[in-house]
């Protein structure tokens, strides 16, 4: 009883264990994958984050060369409207009218491209901040809580087995013990049943004895009492 309860709290301790390690390795591998995922999601982010940069910069550049240009069509269609004028002899109001049409209209376009730089601004920043909400999503996806190896549950499946491995031990203990007090008392009943069939045995040889005994003496008797009776008889 004390080798099967042993064996059974052997076996009971090394699943536990084998449960343990198995949700330990589980949990690794989660780790493991968890880790590997948020470093692809990381390279994402970053150069999706670095092509928006290169497309900011190159519209900015864009922008930067249009301005550019059109301050360099104002200024040569002034130098031409003057050269044209002086060559014609022209002066005066229109060609100040003249000039003052190039620098409106420069004025105009620039006013544009400053609208559109605002439009382009804001639309990259909410573009930044939608990158990064996904990006933040995405990692709390990828990183959800890992389930942990229940060791306080292994624990107390093996004290749970240790307890009801004793009780069973202590109940097969009790048991043989009235086991051997049956055992003694059934040797007792016996051992006195014994002695009283050799008691009566005994009274019934000695009862025997004393009948043997009573018969002799009785035929004793009776032969003295034929004797006497013949000697008498005689006598007369």
């Amino acid at each position: 009883m004390c080798d099967m309860g042993l064996t059974a709290m052997a076996m009971s301790a090394a699943s536990q264990a084998a449960a343990v390690l198995g949700q330990k390795q589980q949990a690794e591998a989660q780790a493991a994958a968890q880790k590997e995922a948020s470093i692809q999601e990381m390279r994402r982010f970053q150069l999706s984050q670095r092509a928006e940069r290169q497309r900011q910069a190159d519209e900015e550049t864009a922008t930067s060369l249009e301005r550019q240009k059109a301050v360099l069509e104002e200024t040569e269609g002034v130098a031409t409207t003057i050269t044209a004028a002086e060559e014609s002899g022209v002066s005066g109001n229109s060609v100040g009218l003249a000039i003052a049409e190039f620098a409106r209209k420069n004025a105009e376009y620039q006013s544009a491209l400053s609208l559109q730089e605002r439009m382009n601004e804001t639309a990259q920043r909410l573009a930044f901040e939608n990158a990064g909400n996904a990006y933040i999503n995405q990692m709390t996806a990828i990183n959800k809580p890992i389930e942990q190896p229940n060791y306080l549950g292994a624990v107390l499946g093996i004290g749970q087995t240790i307890a009801g491995g004793y009780a069973q031990y202590k109940q097969g203990q009790d048991m043989k013990i009235i086991r051997n007090k049956q055992g003694l008392l059934i040797d007792a009943q016996l051992k006195n049943a014994q002695q009283s069939v050799a008691a009566s045995q005994q009274a019934y040889q000695n009862a025997a004895a004393s009948y043997g005994a009573a018969s002799m003496g009785t035929s004793i008797q009776r032969e003295r009492a034929k004797i006497q009776s013949t000697q008498l008889y005689g006598a007369q």
